[in-house]
């Protein structure tokens, strides 16, 4: 519990890999969309990173748009309307989510190196197992809205693209297949092939980017939140140890709670 308590050699050459353990997935869902913080240093990164932004960007915004100028502008039918409102708003959200996770890089990075520095600072097997057993529950919360939200959202897009539907323009009557965000015809006509083709792949894309970020934004929360729980729990176990050894007197005592203050100060500054 304090500095100069001697650190298992075990602790010392796994705090990174159990670091790297607890934050994995949530790097491996941010990554695809540029949106996990990293330190860019020369100028050659700095453009890759800020081309894959304004390449997801566009990805989100050529089915966004369109979508918002069909709803408002072309469809006359509440209940087509209604149906396109669903898909539309998840588009929406899921750009407003990626504003707030490129506008609070500097914040994540910051939770991320305190997370890491944790790890560095324990002291004892038991903590360190009882930091694990939380991050594997911040693991399991952050895989689970990953299959949760992908396979729901892109096989419900799939599933409406494999169908095809028979429709009237001008005096031609064809057939296509429906998009999950109908797009504005003026803008890009997808009654007709290869239009129809093309824009489905995008919206597929488009659908796996928008996912990401919102299955991105729950993992950082569901791990940060169980590092905070199991801190807390850990300075938990730390007082109860100190209740437990009173009998080695006032000196051991003032040490042990010397530590304890200054983590549990140190667990306040996560939070804040």
């Amino acid at each position: 519990m304090t500095c100069s308590e001697r650190v298992p050699m075990s602790i010392k050459l796994t705090h990174k890999n159990n670091n790297d353990y607890s934050l994995q997935l949530t790097r491996w869902f941010l990554i695809p969309i540029a949106a996990w913080p990293q330190k860019c240093t020369s100028t050659t990164e700095k453009i890759s990173l800020l081309a894959h932004v304004l390449a997801c960007l566009f990805l989100i915004v050529i089915i966004m748009v369109p979508c918002l100028l069909y709803v408002s502008l072309e469809e006359r039918d509440i209940q087509i309307k209604l149906s396109a409102m669903g898909p539309l708003s998840h588009w929406i959200m899921g750009i407003i989510n990626y504003w707030f996770l490129l506008t609070r890089s500097d914040d994540i990075r910051e939770c991320v190196r305190h997370m890491e520095m944790d790890w560095k600072l324990v002291r004892r097997i038991d903590d360190q197992d009882m930091m694990l057993r939380y991050a594997k529950i911040g693991r399991f919360i952050a895989g689970f809205c990953a299959v949760f939200m992908q396979s729901g959202t892109l096989l419900f897009v799939v599933a409406k693209a494999m169908t095809s539907i028979t429709i009237l323009v001008g005096n031609v009557t064809t057939s296509m297949h429906p998009m999950t965000c109908p797009i504005y015809t003026k803008f890009i006509d997808t009654r007709f092939s290869p239009a129809n083709e093309i824009m489905l792949v995008v919206e597929l894309l488009s659908c796996f980017i928008v996912n990401s970020i919102t299955v991105g934004a729950c993992s950082l929360a569901a791990v940060f939140a169980m590092h905070a729980y199991g801190q807390l729990n850990m300075l938990f176990s730390w007082l109860n140890n100190l209740v437990m050894d009173e009998n080695k007197g006032n000196e051991y005592a003032e040490q042990k709670l010397a530590a304890i203050v200054e983590h549990h100060l140190r667990v306040l500054r996560y939070f804040i």
